[in-house]
């Protein structure tokens, strides 16, 4: 366990280095011998300001993610019901220039409870939608939704990708880079469903996300892998930060 730990906390710092390349800070040791050191409390308070400035909470923030990473319009995901907000957390996305962010909203009917029939044709919206965005013009089963013995880059239809029962969704590529998307029927406790259903599903909520780029086994033997090799500084980098 303790392992793995290690190897998760290598492949963030990774993720981390890697969008930060371009900002290591110059330094001087005492051996007179320059070079790159990370600061990671220097980095992390960078992304820290960055979020104060980038206002993530918002319909605008979404819009813009989606314009500048995929090319997606809101208006395309947007359910047919009337909709609104539940509060100023039910959108949220990061700044596309993240390189590893996302950008997810829930479309709360306004009045009453979404029916069976109004989900399948925003399932059916966001699917095309996400399709046609696409480098392939097609979806794909995604590395997070594959079997052990299914593509994850091969083609997905609707059906497939709505098969789970935790968690439903597919994956699309774009811009050469692989996009997750997890679609789920939202529902308030507080209600009792009038329609017959179990829970009183008033909404539904779509999250477009980097994905995995490659296997989770691939993913933990390239940080295991990069732990190797850079196991000082990620060290080094640790203790910085947590003081």
């Amino acid at each position: 366990m303790k392992k793995i730990i290690v190897i998760l906390l290598a492949a963030i710092m990774m993720f981390s280095f890697a969008c930060c390349k371009g900002k290591d800070k110059e330094t001087t040791g005492e051996s007179g011998e320059s070079g790159n050191q990370i600061d990671a409390r220097e980095i992390a308070d960078e992304i820290l300001e960055e979020a104060e400035e980038y206002e993530s909470f918002s319909i605008e923030a979404v819009e813009y993610y989606l314009k500048k990473t995929t090319g997606i319009k809101l208006s395309e995901l947007e359910p047919e019901w009337d909709w609104q907000l539940k509060n100023d957390y039910c959108a949220y996305a990061d700044d596309p220039g993240s390189g590893y962010g996302h950008a997810v909203i829930k479309f709360t009917k306004t009045e009453g409870e979404v029916t069976s029939e109004e989900y399948g044709k925003w399932y059916n919206d966001v699917f095309s939608a996400t399709a046609k965005a696409s480098d392939d013009g097609y979806n794909i089963r995604g590395y997070e939704f594959a079997g052990s013995d299914e593509d994850a880059l091969g083609e997905v239809t609707l059906d497939e990708a709505l098969e789970g029962w935790l968690m439903k969704g597919w994956a699309f590529r774009c811009n050469d880079k692989i996009y997750t998307v997890y679609v789920s029927e939202e529902y308030d406790r507080d209600k009792d469903s009038q329609i017959g259903n179990l829970l009183y599903y008033d909404s539904a909520q779509v999250d477009i996300t980097v994905g995995l780029q490659k296997s989770m086994s691939d993913t933990m033997d390239e940080a295991e892998s990069y732990l190797a090799e850079n196991e000082e500084e990620v060290e080094q980098a640790i203790k910085d930060y947590f003081g």
